[in-house]
This record gives structure tokens, C-alpha cells and sequence, in this order.
């Protein structure tokens, strides 16, 4: 197992500074991965574990997540779909060489047909529209698509704009659920406000 604590110290998950525009503003506006350093890296060893090595992530903000994993990683296949909600707030896309990616919405036929032609992904990361109408549409479309694992983030559901993921990931069919749930130290807590999911049809899923 890589050091994924060591690959990662140079770069900025949600921190004080986020969590501070988070609550001044009801947006993390902030050019940063937005996820639990502490999460990422278990979701890290998850991806080494599992040997994922094509990656495809659903609301991707700036793009640093999925240009960080593919830097790490060096996927085969590495995309992001995204609706450019960040730069409603004056921020950027920051996809890094190699990433796919579709601008416009999962929903959409094109979206579709663009999914359609990356043939399977190993992880799906749906981390876009938090809603339980929106991960669930999410969800009912990328299940019907070839994949191994399908990814979520917010399965902890601690307010109102990502209580929807949480009912969503507690109503999911059977199979394989693992949870990543880990202390976010970065703004001084020992408990976590996020959690990611890793769902699978197969529990044996390999």
C-alpha cells in the first residue's frame, strides 16, 4: 500500500478556510478538493485494493478531485461530467491532462450518449446534484451502465442540502456497502460530516 497520506500533503481538501465560506456564504466557494482529507485517502486504499484503474466522477466543481486521482492513479480511462455550477461563483475548471469530460447535465440525452461511449468504468463517483430526486436519477441511470463500483459522497446526510444522498444511500438494493467515514481534523472535529459510500450489485464484487 503507497503512502497516499504523503502523495496527498501538498494538496488542499476542505479545511478551515472552505468550511469558513461554506457557512458564510451556503456554498464551499473555494478552489479545492471537497472532501475529508482522511476520507480521500481511504478512498485512496480503497482504489488500490480494488485495483480501479478507470475512474469517472459526476459533479466535479473545479476538477481537482478526479485530476488529483488521476495523477495518483494514472487511470486508463479518467472523466468528469460537471454543469460548471462553480463558475456561478467566479471559479474555474481545472481538469488536469488526460480527463474526459463532459460539460452540461448527467440528466441530459447527451450526457447519455457521452457516458455511453466511455464503455465500463471500474468507479463512478456521483457527487453532483445532492437532492434525493438527483442522486437517485443519478444512481437509476449509472447502475444500468457498465461498472463495478458506483461512489457517493455525502452519505452522512448532516443538513438539509445533503440529507437527500443519506436517504438515498439507505434505500439502496442489496449488495455490497462500505462506508468512509473518518475524524475531518482539518476544521477541528473528531467526527465526520460527509462520509463516502462504495456501493456494488455483487457482494463479491472483485
Amino acid at each position: 500500500m503507497r503512502d497516499y497520506r504523503a502523495l496527498l500533503a501538498d494538496t488542499r481538501c476542505w479545511d478551515a478556510q472552505t468550511q469558513s465560506a461554506y457557512e458564510a456564504q451556503g456554498e464551499p466557494v473555494d478552489d479545492c478538493i471537497l472532501q475529508n482529507r482522511e476520507e480521500l485517502i481511504a478512498l485512496c486504499e480503497l482504489i488500490e485494493t480494488e485495483k480501479i484503474r478507470s475512474f469517472l466522477e459526476i459533479g466535479s466543481w473545479t476538477g481537482r478531485l478526479v485530476s488529483t486521482l488521476h495523477r495518483i492513479f494514472d487511470f486508463e480511462t479518467a472523466a468528469a461530467c460537471d454543469d460548471a455550477y462553480c463558475t456561478r461563483f467566479g471559479l474555474s475548471h481545472h481538469f488536469g491532462p488526460g480527463v474526459q469530460t463532459f460539460i452540461g447535465n448527467s440528466r441530459s440525452a447527451d450526457y447519455l450518449a457521452w457516458r455511453t461511449s466511455l464503455g465500463p468504468i471500474d468507479l463512478v463517483f456521483i457527487d453532483g446534484d445532492h437532492t434525493e430526486a438527483g442522486v437517485r436519477a443519478d444512481f437509476s441511470r449509472e447502475q444500468a451502465l457498465p461498472h463495478r463500483f458506483l461512489g457517493f459522497h455525502d452519505i452522512l446526510g448532516t443538513n438539509r442540502h445533503t440529507e437527500g444522498v443519506r436517504k438515498l444511500w439507505c434505500s439502496l438494493p442489496a449488495g455490497r456497502q462500505v462506508e468512509i467515514c473518518r475524524p475531518h481534523r482539518e476544521i477541528g472535529l473528531e467526527h465526520s460530516l460527509m462520509g463516502i459510500g462504495i456501493w456494488a450489485k455483487n457482494p463479491g464484487n472483485q
